[in-house]
């Protein structure tokens, strides 16, 4: 049977999520759908999909489409829903502390917890904003909060701990230039982000200056979390210590606090931040601290499946 461009970028779109083992909704699909050749409506995405179903490529239940092999995912990606829910909970007040340290504009949850599909001994993954010249005392206050409360991932125990991996100065919004070419994870994984906590709507911010990634799906939504998992008390105090850091005593302070941590680096992240890609990233302007980053891996593996769907070989 004869593909339809549409129904090719259905199956592209799969083959993502299913390195992943979540299925999608009708909806999710249209969401997340990669690269149309033309702008498709969600009443034509449906009718593809039936079509899929009819044929016999894709399989179809409680709402969820997915290669015809993996129906035992729903119940998987129900469980993991549930597992996800409960790190929000008890991350909650952890990120609400995180969101009174001076400077900070944004926390957003990100990869596996911001499409709530959460492993049980997962940890808790971060990407902060603050405020542009101060990147070094957010990480050095952010991070010491998390050690004094023993909330810091370690080598043994990863389990709802705190990650704090990605850190952005509000100038440096913009994502593009640290992607790889076709780099579909990256692309699903920034346009991802769910924001906790924000000040003068800079999730809006960082949605914006990354609208380039709409070249790869165009039908994205900024994600908005449950209004239950959503911090909004405003802190007059912070904004009095943010206004004696401000000066040239401020500037002094992020001096010498860079210059410790560079110090109390570990030497595999100094040296991979002088390699020739984006895994590791450390200046003023980001702090990326992805030493085992994936993307290209998962990059020939969604291109391996894409090839297999092709000749209908979907497994």
């Amino acid at each position: 049977m004869p593909l339809s461009p549409l129904e090719k970028c259905i199956l592209n779109s799969l083959a993502y999520f299913h390195i992943f083992n979540f299925p999608l909704t009708s909806w999710e699909v249209y969401k997340y759908l990669w690269q149309p050749t033309e702008s498709y409506n969600f009443i034509q995405i449906i009718e593809a999909l039936e079509n899929l179903y009819t044929n016999k490529i894709l399989g179809y239940n409680e709402g969820f489409y997915f290669f015809k092999s993996k129906e035992n995912l729903i119940q998987l990606r129900k469980e993991k829903y549930i597992w996800a829910q409960n790190k929000f909970k008890k991350s909650l007040w952890l990120i609400n502390l995180l969101s009174k340290t001076i400077f900070i504009k944004a926390i957003f949850v990100c990869n596996n917890l911001a499409y709530q599909n959460a492993n049980t001994e997962s940890d808790i993954d971060l990407a902060i904003v603050c405020i542009k010249n101060r990147i070094w005392t957010v990480r050095f206050l952010t991070t010491l909060y998390m050690k004094i409360l023993r909330k810091r991932p370690t080598p043994k125990t990863h389990k709802d701990r705190i990650c704090l991996s990605f850190y952005l100065s509000e100038d440096n919004l913009n994502l593009q230039d640290y992607a790889y070419v076709n780099d579909i994870h990256f692309i699903y994984w920034q346009s991802q982000f769910l924001p906790i906590y924000q000040e003068k709507d800079y999730a809006s911010k960082f949605f914006n200056s990354n609208s380039w990634a709409k070249k790869f799906i165009p039908n994205i939504i900024a994600s908005q979390p449950n209004s239950r998992w959503q911090i909004n008390k405003k802190n007059s105090l912070k904004k009095y210590r943010e206004k004696i850091l401000s000066n040239n005593f401020g500037n002094w302070l992020e001096f010498i606090l860079k210059k410790f941590q560079f110090k109390i680096l570990p030497k595999h992240l100094l040296k991979q931040k002088d390699e020739s890609n984006t895994n590791v990233m450390i200046n003023d302007r980001i702090l990326k601290f992805h030493d085992k980053d994936n993307r290209l891996e998962i990059l020939n593996k969604w291109q391996r499946l894409c090839e297999k769907t092709k000749d209908l070989d979907v497994i």
